[in-house]
């Protein structure tokens, strides 16, 4: 097997929430016909061996690897792997693996020779894990397996995993674990919560702008263990940087910062009121502490009080114009208010205090892609990865912004990175649900809803895409109630959105509820919900163009349907949908594009309005010489439709 050398970048932390410093040096690359694996993301100390060397080299992203190559990871360091067909792995600290190249040419096999790993795979038998103690073959799942010395536990959230070894075979299912021990055959094991295995994946945002520069290791200042608990922190261990922020209590027990820190922490692990408490006394500690208005505005987000939340952070700005993430925080929030001038201005701002943080970039990022400049933002969050390659949000706006190109296999690929990076975040699976739904692979679909809706059962997103999965694969009534809690659950998005754009959602919710009463049969209760639509939001398009095709069908409506046509047509953004026949009634296309139509932070449906084009045609014969036909053909490119 031929071998090259070639530079390589050392990966290491940094003190700006985790983000990568590099340095020149040397790593080894595949020059094997097909590689095996592929690295995707690192942190800290991640090393590499060929097979049947014994020389580490580090690794670097985008490093492939052959079968036969080891990959391992260090004390405090993380790595992220995609194999040749698509699965995708995430190793804790202190792992090993070995790549163990293709079986039947579909099967991508892995030894996992000790540590902890997420597995990522949905496509049926194309992976099969392989430990001293059993063998775990993959039926397209997602789940954790852990390797000690004896034994291998497993843990399996979602899809099923065929347990084996000498002594016996167990399937295990969605919401199971086993343990297999050495000579033994696997068996069930009851884990009342075992995401809690997998913490070290979450991803915990940054809130503390420091620099290695200004803080000297020191066993009596609290500044160096709340520094060492940030990047603690960058790369998930949360039991350990909590430890460090005892110390820096133990030395100042008012310490702003620390309680900034816990208060993040609360926030990632959905304890709001906690989160709350603990950045009211960060702030108490410190009014004068950007950091401590940081976290608080995080705590008060995800506590539903946006206002609030954007007003700590303006406070934020002014302690500290100089502070780079307090920057990049207000253009996060000032997207949530649909202030899209406004937050590219701050976005550019902290990129421009501090170009080398990863949060700057990814906000500048999507700044960029509410206005669908897709070519800006692919720039800032490639850049981003490359400063933090644990933050998922940069790979989530990567993704979108080459669906929205047209790119939808390229884009949905960097949804299942980013669902890797942050397992636990609901509203990255429903993106990846409406992504497999974009691709028309229900079953896919339909288990990230069902994930997104168990990870956050008061997120109205998942609830209100698998409604639409529902209509479209002719299941309108279980649609019809899917779309209801949507409604239901609509100001629960007050933790993304202003209640401007609420409103606006719950218009585009309404309309697509009166699309279901329609199929349905309901015309009259259709109607009801049209009205209700516009009255909500008088400028809501969908709804404008839904009571046009319902008077379409009803006698004597001309006048009313070619106003509300007319409405539609003014107010309408960018999209796939055609306009209406004048001839026939027709909903062509208008199912998939509903739902709210002004982009913002953590509100991306209309960038799955790809580029494309889309032609249907419709053919009618009946008695009499009755013939008829309907033939549509719309598209969209960049900012013309």
């Amino acid at each position: 097997m031929k071998r090259m050398t070639s530079c390589f970048l050392v990966v290491l932390l940094t003190c700006v929430g985790g983000a990568i410093a590099l340095t020149p040096g040397v790593a080894l690359s595949a020059t094997c016909e097909k590689w095996a694996g592929k690295v995707v993301s690192l942190q800290g100390t991640v090393d590499a061996k060929v097979a049947g060397g014994t020389e580490w080299q580090p690794a670097k992203m985008n490093d492939t690897y052959c079968p036969g190559d080891t990959l391992r990871t260090g004390r405090r360091s993380r790595a992220e792997v995609a194999l040749e067909n698509h699965p995708i792995l995430r190793l804790d600290e202190s792992s090993t693996i070995t790549f163990g190249g293709m079986k039947d040419k579909r099967t991508s096999l892995i030894d996992m020779l000790s540590g902890a790993a997420l597995f990522f795979s949905r496509v049926t038998r194309n992976l099969e894990v392989r430990t001293a103690t059993v063998n775990a073959g993959v039926e397209g799942t997602e789940f954790f397996i852990r390797v000690e010395e004896g034994k291998t536990e497993l843990s399996i959230f979602e899809g099923k995993v065929l347990a084996s070894n000498e002594a016996g075979s167990l399937a295990v299912v969605s919401g199971q674990s086993a343990v297999a021990e050495a000579g033994k055959a696997p068996v069930y094991r009851v884990v009342v919560r075992p995401r809690d295995a997998v913490r070290w994946a979450l991803y915990y945002p940054p809130v503390i702008d420091s620099r290695s520069a200004d803080i000297k290791e020191d066993s009596n200042d609290p500044r160096f263990y709340i520094y060492r608990a940030s990047q603690l922190l960058a790369v998930g261990r949360v039991d350990e940087a909590t430890a460090d922020i005892d110390r820096a209590q133990g030395i100042d027990p008012k310490n702003s910062d620390a309680f900034a820190l816990r208060s993040i922490i609360a926030v990632t692990q959905n304890e709001k009121e906690k989160a709350l408490d603990l950045a009211n006394k960060a702030v108490e500690a410190d009014p004068k502490s950007p950091t401590a208005r940081i976290a608080l505005s995080y705590a008060q987000q995800a506590s539903f009080d946006l206002p609030g939340a954007l007003s700590s952070v303006e406070e934020a700005v002014k302690l500290g114009p100089e502070n780079a993430l307090a920057w990049a925080r207000l253009a996060e929030l000032r997207q949530s208010f649909g202030r899209l001038e406004e937050a590219l201005d701050a976005a550019k701002k902290a990129s421009a205090l501090n170009p080398d943080l990863s949060r700057t970039q990814t906000v500048l990022g999507f700044s960029y892609l509410t206005r669908i400049e897709t070519n800006q933002a692919k720039a800032a969050f490639e850049k981003a990865i490359g400063l933090d390659q644990a933050d998922p949000l940069p790979r989530l706006g990567l993704g979108l912004a080459k669906i929205r190109e047209g790119n939808l296999e390229e884009g949905r690929r960097e949804l299942e990175i980013a669902i890797t990076l942050d397992p636990g975040n609901g509203l990255l699976r429903s993106y990846l649900g409406k992504a497999y739904y974009e691709e028309k692979r229900d079953d896919l679909a339909k288990g990230q809803f069902d994930m997104a809706k168990t990870l956050d059962p008061l997120d109205p997103t998942p609830y209100f895409y698998d409604a639409i999965r529902k209509q479209t694969v002719n299941r309108p009534v279980e649609a019809l109630h899917d779309l209801q809690k949507a409604i239901e659950l609509n100001d629960n998005r007050a933790v993304y959105r202003s209640r401007l754009l609420l409103d606006q959602d719950l218009a585009a919710r309404s309309a697509s509820l009166g699309r279901i009463y329609s199929d349905l049969g309901f015309q009259q209760r259709a109607l009801v919900e049209g009205w209700k639509s516009v009255n909500t939001d008088p400028s809501n398009y969908s709804a404008h163009r839904f009571l046009a095709d319902s008077y379409s069908a009803l006698p004597r409506h001309e006048i009313a349907r070619v106003s509300e046509l007319l409405q539609s047509q003014l107010l309408q953004p960018m999209n796939i949908t055609p306009v209406q026949p004048h001839l026939a009634e027709s909903n062509l296309l208008a199912i998939a594009g509903g739902g709210p139509g002004d982009p913002s932070f953590n509100e991306f449906n209309p960038l799955f309005n790809r580029d494309r084009l889309a032609l249907q045609a419709n053919g009618i014969v009946g008695e009499h010489s009755t013939v008829g036909e309907e033939v549509v053909f719309s598209g969209l490119h960049k900012k013309v439709s």
